[in-house]
C-alpha cells in the first residue's frame, strides 16, 4: 500500500464487533440491554470517523431464559455457560486479522470472550482485568450467589464445571492482573494471591496514579509478546458520581476522563488483540452521558497510534 508521511491509522484497523445481550450471571436484567443501544448510538460512526474498519458483526442473545427463582446454582450455572460457549465460538470463528471488540452485557459473559480468543489464537492471551471486585469467587466461595461475580476464576479453571471447563485455554495467572480493585470477600484476595495475580488496588492508583500503575499491568500482561494481551473492562471500576449506570456500583473508582487518557497509551500496542467492555446498564443512563463514554473508551484504546 502506498503511504503519505505523517498519516496515521489504528494498528487495528479492522474492528469487529459482538453483541453479548446476556445478563443472566447478574441479579438484574438491565445490562442485557446495553449492546441494542450502543448499537443504536454512534459507537462504529465514531471508530470509523478515528480510521477504523469497524462493523457491529452480531448481536447474540440467551436461548434461555434467566433461571426462575429458586433454581439450583448448577441450573444457573449451565444457562450461563451455554451462552459463554456460543460466544467463544463465535469468536474462535472470527477471520484472522480482526479485531474482537466485544460489547456485553455482565461480566460472566468474559468466560466465553477469553476461551474464545484464546482458542483463536492457540494460546491464551495475557489480561488487563479492570473492575472494582475481584471476580474470583467459584460456586464454593461466592456470598451472593451472582456467577458475575466468577468469571475471572472460571477463566483460571477454577470453580464450577460448567463455567471454568469452557473450550479454550486457561488464563495464565503470571500475566494476568486486576486495575482498580476496591472491594473483594478475603476467600478471592486470598485465591488471587496463592495465584500470583498482581492486583492493583484503588489504594495504590490514588497514590502512584493510574498512568505509571497501567504501564505496570502492561509489563505483566505482555510478557508473552507471541500471546498478544486483551483488556475486559468492567465498568464499575469507575467512580459512580461519573459513571452510575452500572449493576454494582462502588464509591471511590476511577475518574472517566483519566481512564480514557490511560487507554490512549494502547494504539501503539500491536499485541493487543481483543477490548472487552462489560456491565453498562441503559435504564441507569437517563441523559446518555455513560454510554458516550463508552464510546470514548474504545476510540482511545483504538484509534491511531502507528504511522502509516
Amino acid at each position: 500500500m502506498t503511504t503519505s508521511p505523517g498519516k496515521l491509522r489504528p494498528p487495528h484497523a479492522l474492528v469487529s464487533i459482538i453483541g453479548a445481550a446476556s445478563a443472566l450471571g447478574a441479579p438484574d436484567p438491565g445490562s442485557a440491554g446495553a449492546p441494542a443501544v450502543l448499537q443504536a448510538r454512534p459507537l462504529v460512526r465514531r471508530l470509523r470517523a478515528i480510521g477504523s474498519s469497524a462493523e457491529w458483526v452480531e448481536t447474540l442473545a440467551p436461548s434461555a431464559a434467566t433461571p426462575a427463582p429458586g433454581s439450583t446454582m448448577d441450573v444457573g450455572m449451565e444457562v450461563c455457560a451455554r451462552f459463554a460457549r456460543r460466544l467463544a465460538d463465535h469468536l474462535a470463528a472470527l477471520p484472522a486479522g480482526h479485531f474482537p471488540l466485544v460489547i456485553g452485557g455482565d461480566h460472566a459473559i468474559a468466560t466465553g470472550t477469553w476461551r474464545g480468543i484464546g482458542r483463536a489464537r492457540g494460546r491464551a492471551p495475557g489480561m488487563v482485568w479492570i473492575a472494582a471486585h475481584l471476580d474470583t469467587h467459584t460456586d464454593a466461595t461466592t456470598h451472593s450467589g451472582n456467577i458475575h461475580g466468577m468469571p475471572l476464576a472460571a477463566l483460571f479453571g477454577l470453580g464450577h464445571a460448567a463455567l471454568a471447563g469452557i473450550r479454550g485455554p486457561a488464563l495464565d495467572p503470571a500475566r494476568t492482573c486486576v486495575v482498580g480493585a476496591r472491594i473483594w470477600e478475603a476467600e478471592e484476595r486470598h485465591l488471587l494471591d496463592s495465584l500470583g495475580v498482581r492486583v492493583f488496588t484503588m489504594d495504590e492508583i490514588r497514590a502512584r496514579g493510574l498512568g505509571a500503575v497501567f504501564c505496570d499491568a502492561l509489563t505483566i500482561a505482555r510478557a508473552d509478546p507471541e500471546a498478544g494481551f486483551g483488556l475486559s473492562l468492567d465498568l464499575d471500576a469507575l467512580d459512580p458520581q461519573a459513571f452510575p449506570a452500572v449493576t454494582c456500583a462502588e464509591p471511590g473508582g476511577i475518574d472517566p476522563r483519566t481512564l480514557a487518557d490511560t487507554l490512549l497509551g494502547l494504539r501503539a500496542c500491536a499485541d493487543f488483540i481483543a477490548l472487552e467492555i462489560v456491565e453498562y446498564r441503559p435504564d441507569l443512563d437517563a441523559n446518555g452521558r455513560s454510554a458516550d463514554w463508552i464510546a470514548e473508551f474504545a476510540t482511545a484504546a483504538l484509534g491511531p497510534g502507528t504511522a502509516w
